[in-house]
């Protein structure tokens, strides 16, 4: 398997890991009610480590800014139209 086809199963997979979270905190909140939710273990765990939403903040920046910070030009992008903007 090559990088790009593993590239290509890991953009594929993260949406999917994004649905199944959502998923489960919405069983979770209807069976166990809003203290069941993922949201709620991450609120009382930052009020014990306020550093944790800084750095998850600073992850997501860090992670959104290197997955669309614009790229030199390859063969996949040179002829897609992305370059004429």
């Amino acid at each position: 398997m090559t990088w790009k086809n593993k590239t290509k199963l890991v953009v594929f997979m993260i949406p999917l890991l994004v649905v199944a979270i959502l998923i489960y905190d919405v069983v979770a909140i209807h069976y166990g009610g809003t203290e069941a939710s993922i949201s709620s273990r991450i609120i009382i765990a930052s009020y014990s480590m306020p550093f944790m939403p800084f750095m998850v903040g600073l992850f997501i920046g860090i992670i959104g800014s290197h997955l669309f910070w614009r790229m030199r030009p390859n063969k996949d992008t040179i002829n897609s139209g992305i370059d004429k903007i």
